[in-house]
């Protein structure tokens, strides 16, 4: 009988839920696994190292032997930890979205609490969760560019389509938002949500072409004001 854990590729569970990592409005999933992997967590190491070449690389790029060598330990370690490359990468992917989704509603919940009734009132919350969604997406942008690039908007051979649902949970929150501001449908707020996340999408991908790019608050203003129009119109 095998000894390696039997990782269920297409039902996995995080290796850390989002109480495991500590993270929070403040602290994000790319943090909590460096202060985890120098606690001597070999996990959140091998993570932490897949989340650097992942990003760099992209999944074909990648070859499990220099993660695990990275990360200080032997490819068959890595192999009995998470069973494969697509099993590490599905692991990133399912830590990183469950702690985005946490620290997406906790981005909300003070927006859901309060009326938000006038027009100015309207675009400045519009405008503060545009600011503090795209400084989530900011914290670690490469993956959150290879993440869209792998699931969102994937190949029709991609591997990685079951994801999707886990991408629409954790955004789900923005659709309470939507709701609560503009008093539309919840299918409706769905389709402000892709838009609203598509538009933040744009700016980390123009980042990632151009590292010296900055994101002005100008530029927010300006995409924050367009898509409220059209949420409006």
């Amino acid at each position: 009988m095998s000894t390696v854990p039997d990782h269920g590729l297409k039902e996995m569970i995080p290796v850390f839920g989002p109480e495991a990592l500590g993270v929070g409005p403040q602290v994000g999933f790319h943090a909590a696994l460096e202060r985890l992997g120098k606690a001597g967590d070999l996990n959140a190491r091998l993570l932490l190292s897949a989340l650097s070449h992942f990003a760099a690389k992209g999944y074909d790029g990648v070859q499990v032997k220099e993660v695990a060598e990275d990360a200080g330990v032997s490819k068959p370690t890595l192999y009995y930890h998470f069973g494969s490359k697509e099993g590490l990468f599905r692991q990133l992917c399912l830590v990183s979205l469950a702690s985005m989704a946490v620290r997406i509603q906790a981005m909300v919940e003070p927006f859901l609490a309060a009326p938000i009734k006038t027009p100015a009132e309207v675009e400045a919350a519009c405008l503060a969760l545009f600011r503090s969604y795209l400084e989530l997406l900011l914290e670690s942008q490469e993956f959150t560019g290879f993440i869209y690039r792998s699931i969102a908007v994937p190949s029709p051979d991609s591997g990685f389509r079951d994801l999707m649902p886990l991408v629409e949970r954790g955004l789900s929150p923005l659709g309470l938002f939507m709701h609560h501001v503009f008093g539309i449908g919840l299918d409706r707020a769905r389709k402000e949500v892709m838009l609203f996340t598509s538009l933040a999408g744009a700016l980390i991908e123009e980042k990632l072409r151009d590292p010296h790019y900055q994101v002005s608050e100008d530029e927010i203003r300006w995409i924050t004001r367009r898509w409220l129009h059209g949420a409006l119109g």
